[in-house]
């Protein structure tokens, strides 16, 4: 990742916590929560791409990723209020009626991530591919309950 993307990232990141405290409409939170995930899934990519072998250990690039993932997990549920159910979204009905659920399968994921950096530093992969295994099932808990699977 460039050091422009890293700053374009950074200003993304600054304007949603601050949005966060703004508690914005509903349509704007759900376009948030999407950006957020959006940017989750590009450097979560990078990284398990490393772990997995497929792309070269790079522990510098590793720990920009891992450290801009660990941001990024803290916003998503945030961006989940009243009326945000509504519109282009993948989340089903019962992130709001099961929100003890949900909001504790946010945190695990949350305290998932918040590990990766740690183990990006370590330059062994064999730990990295073990905190990325870790945020993987964090996530895939969430979305085997809470998001509807894509079509086709």
């Amino acid at each position: 990742m460039s050091r422009k993307q890293i700053l374009v990232l950074a200003a993304v990141l600054a304007t949603m916590t601050a949005a966060v405290a703004q508690t914005p409409k509903p349509e704007d939170q759900l376009k948030l929560r999407k950006a957020a995930y959006t940017l989750m899934g590009y450097t979560f990519g990078s990284l398990d791409a490393m772990a997995g072998g497929k792309r070269a250990f790079n522990t510098d690039e590793a720990v920009r990723n891992a450290e801009l993932l660990a941001q990024l997990a803290t916003i998503p549920k945030g961006f989940f209020g009243e009326g945000s159910d509504k519109g282009e979204t993948r989340a089903k009905p019962e992130v709001w009626t099961n929100r003890a659920d949900f909001d504790a399968k946010m945190d695990k994921m949350v305290q998932e991530t918040g590990k990766l950096p740690q183990a990006a530093r370590s330059a062994d992969v064999a730990t990295l591919k073990k905190a990325v295994q870790d945020v993987d099932a964090a996530c895939s808990a969430c979305h085997d309950d809470y998001r509807v699977k894509r079509r086709g």
